[in-house]
């Protein structure tokens, strides 16, 4: 005997079906809670650093902004007028113009930024421009405070141009008695050492 079309393959597959739903659901909603893992952090491409320059920088007694310190980003109270200095590194070396200055600036928030501009005169002649901006970390308990600067350089075409192709951060430090070139009390030396970034 011949039977007629079955109905229970239809029933059959609603039923898995409907089962294969639930159980989604049932998957789906303890995980639903569940705060995201955190990504662990990884660094993929570690930046290293070279030391290529030591500056120093002869500064003469700070001078007043005006009989206010207070401008339209900050406090300028003071400017450090550049009267001199010597640089040198690997293939580089020469002196600091005078006439540039450091013209620090302490932001509404408390932070200070500094912010210089000067020349720098290679032996063999050629003027270089140096921009460095940046920040001060407070020292703790007395001792010298933090500086990260970011230096960036305008260099003829030629054998300095390499300032002009990368990235450089420096410190700036208390300056080693045997590296001193101040004259007399009224003036003073800062360390700046510059590092190429890779």
């Amino acid at each position: 005997m011949t039977e007629g079309p079955s109905t229970m393959p239809e029933l059959s597959r609603r039923h898995v079906l409907a089962a294969a739903g639930g159980g989604l659901a049932l998957a789906v909603v303890p995980t639903a809670g569940r705060a995201a893992a955190a990504t662990p952090m990884r660094d993929l491409d570690p930046v290293r650093t070279e030391l290529v320059m030591n500056l120093v920088v002869t500064c003469s007694a700070p001078e007043p902004m005006g009989p206010s310190p207070e401008s339209k980003d900050g406090r300028r109270g003071e400017i450090w007028p550049i009267v001199g200095g010597r640089f040198e590194g690997p293939n580089i070396r020469g002196t600091v113009v005078p006439g540039g200055g450091d013209f620090p600036v302490t932001r509404p928030d408390g932070v200070e930024v500094i912010d210089a501009l000067y020349r720098l005169k290679t032996d063999d002649g050629v003027t270089i421009l140096i921009h460095n901006r940046g920040l001060m970390y407070p020292g703790r308990n007395g001792e010298w405070p933090k500086f990260r600067l970011v230096p960036e350089f305008t260099a003829p075409v030629g054998r300095y141009d390499w300032l002009n192709k990368a990235i450089f951060l420096s410190t700036l430090v208390e300056t080693p008695k045997e590296m001193a070139l101040a004259k007399s009390s009224a003036e003073n030396d800062r360390l700046i050492q510059v590092h190429r970034v890779f």
